[in-house]
């Protein structure tokens, strides 16, 4: 691995990052759960508060952000992270609102123990959807790296982000506004 993350600025522009938010706004949305003990999901504000909302692959209006992602995955996978990779079945857009004070506290996104025998998340990638200057707080932190990326940088609208799905990171608080982001994760052959 030559690195605990890479990010391509302004991947997405503002039309198709507008586009995108137009899609899925019109879409039912759930409270954001979390896995909890004993293998079960649940919902815990205390932990993670956000509204999300899924798509899958074949998605007829948002095949395009699947293709994109998927190439931009493998791309940064083959520069960076040197890890297998061989699905992504769908996308997650999260709604961080300042009328319930969303955040998601630190966490990582492999679930070590999944009750899927072949798989685990091997690539988390996240796509700032909305204009930095719309809302406050809300900032992607990593904890536990070497180096740690600009945060205005990955702030910036269309920034695609991507680290390895077993580095603890989180959404601080929102202060201000709506933040829209898409969370992807790439899967691989279970960690051995």
């Amino acid at each position: 691995m030559k690195g605990e993350w890479c990010y391509f600025k302004q991947h997405f522009t503002q039309q198709q990052c507008d586009k995108i938010q137009q899609i899925v706004k019109v879409r039912p949305y759930n409270e954001a759960s979390i896995g909890l003990a004993g293998g079960k999901i649940g919902v815990d504000n205390n932990y993670r508060r956000s509204n999300i909302r899924f798509a899958y692959q074949n998605d007829s209006e948002l095949d395009w952000v699947f293709k994109d992602l998927w190439m931009l995955a493998n791309w940064a996978n083959k520069d960076w992270f040197n890890v297998h990779i061989s699905k992504l079945d769908y996308i997650q857009i999260a709604e961080y609102d300042v009328s319930y004070k969303g955040e998601y506290k630190r966490h990582i996104d492999t679930f070590w123990l999944n009750n899927d025998p072949n798989y685990h998340r091997k690539i988390s990638c996240i796509v700032q959807l909305t204009d930095p200057n719309t809302y406050e707080g809300c900032d992607l932190t990593f904890f536990d790296t070497t180096h740690f990326p600009n945060v205005d940088e990955i702030r910036t609208q269309g920034t695609v982000i991507f680290f390895p799905s077993v580095i603890a990171h989180a959404a601080t608080p929102i202060t201000k506004g709506t933040r829209y982001s898409i969370a992807a994760w790439f899967d691989g052959p279970k960690w051995q």
